[in-house]
């Protein structure tokens, strides 16, 4: 076997590591290089999922067929004991967005502790969120486990659009505490093994854990459907009046250009529109301009440097230009309707995007979802984290059918859907995405077959039977699992009196939140906004000196 080190691949540590299934606790080189590509390049073939397995017209009817089947769901993963060293140590990986949550029994309340090295910055808002919303779930749903008369608890999570990790370390084998991800994970179970997928800290998830957890005679409105006497946010074909067959047949999307996974790929700028000047036919005249910037754009070198989201807008530039003279409708209608510049704004007219729309390329006008529950086909295209929080749900609730973006990244409800039985997948480099329309456009019975079974699962998440099953699958089940593997602090080092006595020698991290739960949440942050702000100017922790009293 080849020397790791001989390649360069830093931060794979051999130490064992209850987590690591592989034979070997060093990975064999060829998986390294293959998980190490699949972050990095768009590769199909090294996808976690099996696109490998199908190719055309009969694999996809066969993939139809094999997902009517039932599978055995697998056994719920054991989680292997460990300690508040251990969560504390989880660090490691992290850059950001990474904290510690301990119970205090003495003082009955949560302690937030996030490391002194790692950054302060904006991505970590959603990471203080958490923190919060995880202290009230866990008083309401285990209130045996987290009183005075029990000991200490540490839980290491992390929060924000995706982990936050250093890609240098990845794979990463050596972790020895369960790490609770409150947002988008890892869809490679192997890169990071000890990593577990929980509900984003958004309105359509967490919120509506916390909200079930406080009230379970309700579900929230953002899973109810529109126009329903609880003001729901979804919107079904029933109770707007839609039908599979009067649907428009164009894949549609509109949504916001942003980033993709920023700090896992090769960085684009901030306005992610491909820059005009490496594209000459911008600057020419004729009858063949808009042909010759389609090609240009199509190019596969240039292609690759473009995020999934343009990517998508090129496919339907290339559908434009395909009815070009004709009286039908484009396959894709798939355009940028908004960007971020201190907020969103909208692309329509906004200078950065002039000379795209202007050639009639990427950018177009919202649709409300009313408007696009009247199309046929969608698609949930990639954002910041990889996925999309808000758009996978409100899609497979519509009564077309979701053609499901998969990349490097999953959430939490990914893994209650079954391909081709609630959606179709399609590649993170989108090469698929016309094939499978085809099929779909010749095959309207599996189609809306696929599409019911997309609107009845949500129907099904909104209702209280549903959505008691999703808090005890998603959150409850996997949470007890953590606190039995944890060892107290006492239990691991009997000269110790206190989970405090370890900390005093562990000076990592600080204390920026603390947190109780009675009847309702009350929360405050421990740190100084001065302090906050030398955070994010030095990249790192420093105490704030306090003041010495003057002797009279």
């Amino acid at each position: 076997m080849v020397a790791v080190g001989a390649l360069g691949l830093r931060g794979l540590s051999t130490s064992p590591s209850p987590w690591d299934k592989s034979d070997e606790n060093e990975l064999q080189l060829r998986d390294i290089i293959e998980q190490r590509r699949f972050l990095f390049e768009l590769s199909s073939e090294l996808s976690a999922f099996p696109f490998h397995n199908y190719h055309g017209e009969e694999d996809y009817d066969a993939a139809y067929a094999a997902a009517a089947v039932e599978a055995t769901p697998p056994p719920p993963e054991m989680i292997p004991p460990y300690t508040l060293e251990d969560a504390l140590g989880e660090y490691e990986i992290f850059e950001y967005t990474f904290g510690v949550l301990i119970y205090n029994p003495v003082e009955d309340n949560f302690l937030g502790m996030y490391n002194k090295e790692h950054q302060e910055r904006g991505p970590n808002k959603k990471l203080w969120i958490t923190f919060q919303h995880l202290t009230g779930l866990l008083r309401l749903t285990f209130p045996e486990r987290f009183n005075k008369d029990q000991p200490e608890m540490a839980f290491a999570f992390g929060s924000g659009d995706y982990p936050h990790v250093h890609k240098t370390k990845l794979p990463y084998t050596t972790g020895k505490a369960p790490v609770l991800q409150f947002g988008s994970s890892f869809r490679e179970k192997n890169l990071f093994p000890n990593l577990i997928s929980m509900p984003m800290p958004t309105k359509e998830h967490l919120d509506c854990f916390v909200q079930y957890a406080k009230d379970k005679s309700q579900v929230c409105n953002q899973l109810l459907p529109e126009g329903s006497t609880h003001h729901g946010r979804l919107t079904f074909g029933d109770e707007v009046g839609l039908k599979w067959e009067d649907l428009t047949p164009q894949l549609v999307w509109r949504g916001t250009d942003f980033s993709y996974l920023p700090t896992l790929r090769p960085r684009w700028p901030a306005i992610y529109a491909p820059r005009a000047e490496d594209y000459p036919s911008l600057k020419t005249r004729g009858k063949d301009k808009f042909a010759n910037i389609v090609a240009e754009l199509s190019n596969k070198h240039k292609d690759k440097h473009l995020p999934p989201r343009w990517r998508a807008a090129v496919l339907t530039a290339q559908a434009d230009l395909e009815v070009k003279g004709t009286d039908r409708l484009p396959w894709a209608d798939i355009k940028l309707s908004a960007y971020m510049d201190g907020g969103k704004k909208p692309t329509h007219k906004a200078k950065p995007y002039e000379v795209w729309e202007k050639v009639g390329i990427g950018i177009g006008k919202p649709m409300n979802h009313t408007t696009l529950a009247k199309y046929k086909y969608h698609i949930d295209l990639g954002g910041g984290g990889g996925t999309t929080w808000s758009g996978t749900i409100e899609k497979l609730a519509m009564p077309g059918l979701l053609f499901h973006h998969i990349t490097t990244t999953k959430d939490y409800i990914h893994d209650m859907l079954t391909p081709w039985k609630h959606y179709i997948p399609v590649m993170d480099d989108l090469s698929d995405v016309r094939a499978k329309f085809d099929w779909a456009e010749s095959h309207p019975v599996e189609a809306k077959s696929i599409a019911d079974a997309a609107t009845a699962f949500m129907r099904n998440m909104g209702s209280k039977k549903g959505f008691k099953k999703l808090f005890k699958d998603a959150f409850e089940d996997p949470m007890r699992r953590v606190i039995e593997a944890y060892q107290p602090v006492t239990n691991v080092h009997p000269e110790m009196t206190s989970w405090k006595d370890y900390m005093a020698t562990d000076n990592r991290f600080v204390q920026v939140m603390v947190c109780r739960w009675d009847d309702h949440m009350k929360c405050r942050e421990t740190i100084s906004s001065g302090e906050k702000k030398k955070w994010k100017e030095n990249g790192r922790y420093i105490a704030s000196k306090k003041k010495k009293k003057e002797k009279k």
